[in-house]
């Protein structure tokens, strides 16, 4: 029985394959593309890069270029030209020759004052009325030699002196030049050196220097 009904089986499959063969295809369905995004791979530092990253760079060094300065030519300095002046008369003021101010003539009455008051202004310096009498005295008892007719004795102080003016001015100008001799217990001079004030030469003028001498001078003996 099986294989009665086996021819009309496959006869039967046949037609069915026969069937599909001649019926069209069904189209297939349209497909829309898909985009493919890129996909982001990390990349992992190497140690040549990490050595880069870390590694500072240098600023670029700015050179400074001076300007070329074109030369300029100098331009040629005149010839200077000498011009001859003839000489002028130029008439020469005549110089004016200082007139020395003449020296006071020496005043006996301004020398007793100076004598007895001192000198203006200059209280330090000692008067010749403190050390020294003008009028004969029983008893001296000031430091230097009565001055009572001395106008007559400085001409015969020193005979090498040539006048009493000269030796009353040394007397006051260098009073250890001569020593008037010790009377008794009356001391003048200490050795070599006088009593009488030593720098009178620095402290008086020219001018109160001769009104004392021309003092000096009218002390004469009576």
């Amino acid at each position: 029985m099986i294989f009665k009904h086996a021819p009309i089986r496959t006869l039967i499959l046949l037609l069915a394959m026969l069937a599909a063969c001649g019926t069209p295809a069904t189209p297939a369905p349209p497909f829309e593309p898909t985009l493919a995004r890129p996909t982001r791979v990390p990349i992992q530092p190497t140690a040549d890069s990490r050595v880069a990253m870390r590694t500072p760079q240098t600023a670029p060094t700015r050179v400074a270029v001076e300007p070329t300065r074109t030369p300029t030519r100098a331009r040629p300095s005149p010839t200077p030209t000498i011009t001859l002046i003839p000489p002028t008369n130029t008439p020469i003021p005549p110089t004016e020759t200082p007139t020395p101010s003449a020296t006071p003539q020496p005043d006996p009455a301004r020398g007793a004052v100076l004598f007895a008051n001192g000198f203006p202004g200059r209280p330090e310096v000692p008067t010749c009325a403190s050390c020294h009498y003008v009028e004969p005295v029983a008893v001296n008892d000031l430091v230097g030699p009565v001055m009572y007719g001395i106008a007559d004795r400085a001409a015969r102080r020193d005979p090498n002196e040539v006048s009493a003016v000269a030796y009353l001015r040394n007397s006051i100008l260098m009073p250890n030049k001569y020593l008037v001799p010790n009377e008794g217990d009356k001391v003048y001079a200490a050795g070599n050196m006088s009593l009488m004030h030593q720098s009178y030469a620095q402290e008086l003028t020219p001018e109160e220097i001769n009104d004392l001498v021309a003092y000096m001078l009218t002390l004469r003996a009576r």
